[in-house]
């Protein structure tokens, strides 16, 4: 079951796009991956942007890759700036809930399970609260020879296809069934610790 709602759930980030409106052309607007994975770890980063009024830090690691976060209530921001670097300790969580077809509903999964994972998620390593994204999707077509999907925001929208590249979610494809409904809670990227690191690092 982990690794069915793991592939599923890449298909639920298309709910927060199928607000647009629906695409013109003949083929699906196609999307790679874009459900984040879940995160417990230390970054070696320097900070390239700081907003004190909303918390929020970007970092750049020694490969290149920007990861921005929100600095919890222990990091102390006065102690940092712009070019600095540090080892940034972030925490995000990733829980998914897959439910068949329920004749029509489009709310297919319970407000108690939805309650009870929401909970679950609601809270990063130290009891920091942090802010939640909720959103839920419809398989409507699977193409195993390309390993694509296809999804579409349960209460209506256009249909998207998702490219799926992950070796593991690859495999488990064969699990999706059609009108399996996805939901995903995504808590924000929090970052419990923000240190100085040496000069050297990269």
């Amino acid at each position: 079951m982990k690794y069915r709602t793991s592939l599923a759930a890449i298909a639920t980030a298309f709910a927060l796009i199928c607000a647009l409106p629906s695409p013109v052309t003949a083929q699906n607007p196609v999307l790679t991956n874009v459900i984040p994975e879940a995160a417990a770890l230390t970054i070696h980063a320097r900070i390239t942007a700081m907003d004190p009024a909303t918390r929020n830090v970007t970092l750049v690691g020694a490969s290149g890759n920007t990861l921005n976060v929100v600095a919890g209530p222990n990091v102390r921001l006065e102690m940092l700036k712009v070019g600095d670097r540090v080892n940034a300790k972030y925490y995000r969580s990733v829980a998914f809930a897959v439910n068949p077809p329920t004749g029509g509903s489009l709310a297919p999964v319970s407000d108690d399970q939805m309650a009870q994972i929401m909970a679950r998620q609601a809270e990063a390593p130290g009891g920091v609260g942090v802010r939640l994204t909720r959103v839920s999707g419809t398989v409507v077509g699977i193409d195993l020879a390309q390993n694509h999907i296809d999804v579409v925001n349960p209460s209506g929208g256009g249909i998207y296809t998702i490219d799926i590249t992950d070796p593991a979610r690859i495999a488990m494809l064969r699990t999706l069934k059609i009108g399996d409904t996805v939901t995903a809670v995504i808590s924000q990227t929090l970052a419990v610790s923000i240190d100085p690191a040496a000069s050297g690092l990269f």
